[in-house]
């Protein structure tokens, strides 16, 4: 029963709306008392009240302190707005009324504050189900002695020999691994791990991968580019890369090490070093840097164009979607003497922007830039992220990549933009990868 709760989604479906319908009724039940006019301006000026209050909390945490270092969306906006409104009037229930209203408002505190925790996820559809929001791992782990061994595909692209088997399983699968880190003071969570059709065969050929990195706060998760591979497997045979989304936070979906080595463990040698000599050693992958991709959102997004820039001779591709410009602890300030001891040279040097920009003036380096595949997407409403996918795509094509840029039109900061990315990037790599003509 445990484990049923915690696969409940909350982006959608019976558990979400029904949330929401049991909240607008309690919210029905605490507004309408007897009429009379002590009630109607008491109950009027708590959802007043509520209101402001709650206007006044958005603009000061997002707007004066940007405590969460992203950009709210105007639907979340309007949760915590309504939440403000329905507790305010729970609150003034507790006052000359019975025992039992009293005790349906004080319960209706939690439940309103819950349903606009709910509906915000829902917004920005990065949590799936209900172990995603309480941060409790809801995956069983991957049995590796299942896969298939290690093998060699015949010459050419998947398109001149690859057709699909009557054995083909009909769905891709996905379940967690153990990838250690060299460094004892980086103690990353279980990656995830999707498989799709093809490498479920019991003769699977080598495919090319996708390491995958989430926002912060955020845990390794293959929900949204999953979905969006199965329609392409689906449409070739089978076939999609291997993802394996590892956790580049540390332990903790609130740390942020800033993907670099030293600050919080060698993080950034964990992306580009530990984590790529497992998936090689214990996945059927192919071994050509064109089939390696790092693929990230937001805090991963700095990380993953940071990595594709330093070690191009292991990234052949990158998907950066709404990523940070440069490491980010909320303030320049903050994250040069907290991130970086106070050292400019070294904060600097850690910024994708001046990466790209000795990677170019590099030839050895430059050479590899020219064969690498670079797509950055964003949505259309999500600055400051936008401006910064622009800077980003910009410096990358000067640095002599093949930068794409992906905006998605009417969507933020949420799962619709990585979604819409995701789409329109794998359109690019599916020919790359010989998987489409």
């Amino acid at each position: 029963m445990g484990d049923a709760l915690l696969h409940l989604r909350i982006v959608d479906g019976p558990f979400l709306w029904g949330t929401y319908a049991l909240a607008a009724a309690v919210f029905l039940y605490l507004l309408l008392r007897r009429p009379t006019r002590r009630w109607v301006v008491t109950a009027a000026s708590a959802l007043l009240a509520g209101t402001l209050a709650a206007l006044v909390a958005t603009f000061v945490v997002q707007d004066v302190l940007d405590l969460f270092n992203s950009p709210m969306t105007l639907t979340a906006r309007l949760w915590i707005v309504a939440a403000g409104a329905s507790v305010a009037l729970a609150v003034v229930n507790l006052r000359r009324s019975r025992w039992w209203r009293k005790a349906i408002a004080v319960w209706a505190i939690a439940l309103f504050a819950w349903t606009a925790t709910l509906g915000i996820s829902a917004d920005f559809g990065i949590l799936k189900n209900l172990g995603d929001l309480l941060d409790i791992e809801v995956e069983q782990p991957l049995d590796l002695a299942s896969l298939a061994p290690h093998s060699v595909n015949p010459d050419g692209p998947f398109t001149e020999w690859w057709s699909a088997p009557a054995s083909m399983p009909e769905e891709s699968t996905h379940g967690t691994v153990a990838i250690p880190a060299s460094d004892p003071d980086f103690h990353p969570r279980d990656a995830v791990v999707y498989l799709p059709p093809a490498a479920r065969l019991a003769d699977a050929p080598a495919l090319p991968v996708v390491v995958f990195l989430s926002g912060q706060p955020g845990a390794p998760d293959v929900a949204d580019i999953g979905e969006v591979l199965d329609d392409f497997a689906a449409e070739h045979d089978g076939l999609a890369p291997i993802v394996v989304s590892i956790d580049h936070l540390g332990g903790d979906g609130g740390n942020n090490p800033l993907c670099v080595d030293g600050y919080q463990g060698d993080a950034f040698s964990y992306v580009n070093v530990d984590a790529p000599a497992y998936i090689e050693t214990h996945f059927n992958v192919l071994p050509g840097r064109e089939t390696w991709t790092i693929a990230a959102v937001s805090n991963g997004g700095e990380c993953a164009i940071a990595s594709a820039a330093s070690n191009p001779e292991t990234w052949g591709g990158v998907i950066d979607i709404s990523g940070e410009l440069e490491p980010d602890l909320g303030s320049e300030e903050e994250t040069l003497e907290v991130g970086f001891g106070g050292d400019q040279q070294a904060y600097d040097a850690a910024k994708p922007l001046t990466i790209l920009a000795a990677g170019a003036a590099d030839p050895a380096t430059a050479a590899l830039y020219a064969d690498t595949l670079a797509v950055f997407a964003d949505g259309s409403e999500d600055e400051p992220y936008l401006t910064a996918t622009h800077t980003l795509f910009a410096a990358a094509g000067e640095a002599g990549m093949r930068s794409n840029l992906v905006v998605s039109e009417g969507t933020g900061h949420e799962s619709a933009t990585i979604e819409y990315a995701f789409q329109h990037a794998f359109e690019l790599f599916y020919p790359r990868w010989g998987f489409a003509p």
